[in-house]
């Protein structure tokens, strides 16, 4: 039986039947303030420069610029229309891994 499913709840959603795409992008913000460190600025930039260095890459990735897109059935829509930061029931379960993502 091909189908999806939400994943909110689970519903199956038979193929050609209603459901929706919920595309999330964060990023992170600059308010154009910059701190400037108070000794040597070409110090700091080399102490930075070797913890970036030191980083894991798609960790540092994830702390600029994440896409998520979900597929939900009209129900779990329209309830996340309503409170999409979820203050009224709590954080959406989240599975392991990228697969509650559809890209």
């Amino acid at each position: 039986m091909p189908g999806e499913y939400c994943l909110k709840c689970g519903k199956r959603l038979p193929e050609g039947s209603l459901k929706y795409v919920v595309d999330i992008r964060v990023y992170a913000d600059f308010d154009g303030v910059l701190d400037f460190p108070r000794g040597d600025i070409e110090e700091e930039v080399h102490r930075l420069m070797g913890e970036i260095e030191r980083m894991d890459p798609h960790e540092l990735e994830k702390d600029v610029y994440q896409e998520m897109a979900f597929l939900l059935c009209k129900g779990c829509r329209d309830r996340f229309m309503e409170d999409p930061l979820s203050r009224g029931e709590g954080p959406y379960p989240a599975g392991e891994g990228s697969s509650q993502f559809i890209h």
